[in-house]
C-alpha cells in the first residue's frame, strides 16, 4: 500500500535548485532551540525569482520544559506552475503542493535538543521518509550567540534515489538593541548515492524584528554553487506571536 508521503518543495527539488528542500522539512520556520512553555503561531509566505509562491502557516507548543510539538501546513505552486498570461502555458495550475510537517523536539540539556520530523504529502504519493535532527546553541554574550544543527534526512526526505542526506548548518546572531536580532547562517549538504550532483551550499541572511504585538523576520537563502542562482533564491517573509 502506497502512502501519501513526500518531503515537498517541488520547487527546490532537483540538483541546480538553490537551498536543499530538506532544510524546510521541519514543524519550525527555521532552526530553533526549544523554548519551554511556549506556544507559537506562526504566518508567512516565500517565493523565487520565477512568480511561484508557497503559503506556510505553523503552530508549535512547549509541553513541560522538555518537550514541544508542533505541526507546518505548506501550499502554493511548484517550479513548473509560472503564471503567465498565456493560455498555453496556464495549463501547468495543476502542478501544486500541498504538504503538513508533524515533529517534536526533546531538551537533552538546557542548550542542546533533538527533533524528529516527518513532511506529510496530501496530494502526492510518494514514499516515507523523515528527518532528525541536533542543535546546540551557544550564547557568548548578552548580544552574540551561536546556533548548530546537524541533520540527517532518510527515506523520501532524502531525495529520489539516495538513501540518506546529511545536512550541516551554523547561524551566528547578533542582537541589536531590544528588537533586532540578524543572521547570516550557512547550510550544506548531499546525498549518499549523489554526491557530486546534490552537493550544496547556501548563505542565509536573516532580518528578526520584534513588535508589540509579533515578530517579524525576513529571510533569503542565496544558492552559492548554484548556476543562475537568481532564478531559484528563496525570499521569504514570516510573521509570528508568541502566546
Amino acid at each position: 500500500m502506497r502512502v501519501k508521503s513526500y518531503i515537498i518543495f517541488v520547487l527546490a527539488f532537483g540538483f541546480s535548485h538553490a537551498l536543499d528542500p530538506m532544510y524546510e522539512y521541519r514543524y519550525t520556520f527555521g532552526p530553533e532551540i526549544l523554548v519551554p512553555d511556549a506556544f507559537h503561531v506562526g504566518f508567512g509566505a516565500y517565493t523565487h525569482y520565477n512568480e511561484d509562491i508557497k503559503i506556510v502557516s505553523n503552530f508549535q507548543i512547549g509541553l513541560g520544559r522538555e518537550l514541544e510539538m508542533g505541526l507546518k501546513y505548506l501550499g502554493g505552486t511548484n517550479d513548473d506552475w509560472i503564471i503567465a498570461r498565456s493560455r498555453v502555458e496556464r495549463r501547468y495550475r495543476d502542478h501544486n503542493v500541498h504538504m503538513i510537517n508533524i515533529g517534536a523536539k526533546y531538551a537533552i540539556g538546557p542548550h542542546l535538543t533533538m527533533q524528529a520530523d516527518a513532511p506529510i504529502a496530501l496530494n502526492k504519493d510518494r514514499e516515507w521518509g523523515g528527518i532528525i535532527s541536533i542543535t546546540q546553541w551557544d550564547g557568548y554574550t548578552k548580544n552574540v550567540s551561536f546556533l548548530f544543527e546537524g541533520r540527517v534526512g532518510f527515506g523520501g526526505a532524502a531525495g529520489e534515489g539516495s538513501y540518506a542526506k546529511p545536512s550541516l548548518a551554523f547561524f551566528p546572531y547578533f542582537q541589536i538593541g531590544q528588537s533586532f536580532r540578524l543572521s547570516i547562517g550557512t547550510i550544506s549538504s548531499f546525498s549518499f548515492g549523489h554526491f557530486k550532483d546534490d552537493f550544496m551550499l547556501d548563505i542565509l541572511p536573516r532580518v528578526e524584528v520584534g513588535l508589540r504585538w509579533f515578530r517579524l523576520t525576513g529571510e533569503v537563502a542565496i544558492g552559492i554553487l548554484t548556476d543562475d542562482a537568481q532564478i531559484h533564491n528563496k525570499y521569504a517573509l514570516f510573521v509570528v506571536k508568541d502566546i
